[in-house]
This record gives structure tokens, C-alpha cells and sequence, in this order.
């Protein structure tokens, strides 16, 4: 029997390194997103215990220095708000780019496997042909002899 040769051997080589590689960057990406979820939830968090400060304050003895302070907090940490809301929907869109680069390159490993394989089952037939061709002359070899 012969040995198996895969033709496409180094470009199924460089396609999974190259799957590899965008796997890396898309995990990296994901990586960024939740970063950027998690800072968006802190932003959000200090926000609502500011306004409950806030509506503290202004039931009790009133200080204006503090609630202007308090305000001023207040719209600082809106504006944090509003970056890490755009922080996140960049980040978003950078993890679905480097998905959809990730899948690409994953099917092209795929395309190269299926031809392996298929490659393969070739082989293995034109084997099992050679074998059975070599059993029947030597049946048809020991017939004649007989005969």
C-alpha cells in the first residue's frame, strides 16, 4: 500500500496558523468589549449613587456648595457615560469585524480539511483496488496452474 500525500499539506498549514491568529485577535477583541461593558457599568453605578446623594442631600439640611458640587459630579460622570457608551459600541463592532475575519479564515480550513478527506477516500480506493487486482491475478494464476 501506498503512502498517503496531501498535496495542499503547507497551504493547510498556513490556513490554520493563519485561523490561529485571528482566533487570537478575536479573543483579544472580546476581551476589549468586556472591558468596556464592565467600565460602562461602573460609570453607571457611581451615577446612581450620586443622584441618591443628591436626593439625600435635598431632604435634609439643604447646602448649596454641595449640591452644586454634587451636580457638577453628576454631569462629569454623564459625560464619562456618554464615552464609555461609545467606547463600547466601538468595541462592539471591532469584535464582530474580528469575528467575521475569524470565520472566514475558518472556513478556509474547513474548504482545505474537506478536500483532505476526500483526497483521502480517493486514496484509499485506488488502494483497496490495487489489492483486490493483485488477489484476483493471483486467484486467476492459481486457476490456470490448476487447470
Amino acid at each position: 500500500m501506498k503512502k498517503f500525500r496531501f498535496p495542499l499539506r503547507s497551504v493547510a498549514t498556513l490556513r490554520r496558523m493563519r485561523e490561529s491568529e485571528r482566533r487570537e485577535i478575536f479573543a483579544a477583541a472580546v476581551r476589549d468589549y468586556v472591558a468596556a461593558e464592565e467600565a460602562l457599568s461602573l460609570v453607571n453605578a457611581r451615577i446612581a449613587e450620586l443622584e441618591e446623594i443628591i436626593v439625600r442631600e435635598r431632604t435634609g439640611c439643604f447646602r448649596a456648595a454641595d449640591q452644586i458640587a454634587f451636580m457638577q459630579s453628576l454631569v462629569t460622570e454623564r459625560t464619562r457615560r456618554a464615552e464609555a457608551v461609545a467606547r463600547v459600541v466601538e468595541a462592539k463592532s471591532v469584535m464582530e469585524t474580528e469575528r467575521q475575519a475569524w470565520l472566514a479564515s475558518r472556513r478556509d480550513v474547513r474548504l482545505v480539511e474537506v478536500l483532505e478527506s476526500k483526497s483521502r477516500v480517493v486514496h484509499r480506493q485506488s488502494c483497496e483496488r490495487e489489492e483486490q487486482a493483485l488477489l484476483d491475478d493471483r486467484t486467476n494464476a492459481l486457476f490456470a496452474r490448476a487447470s
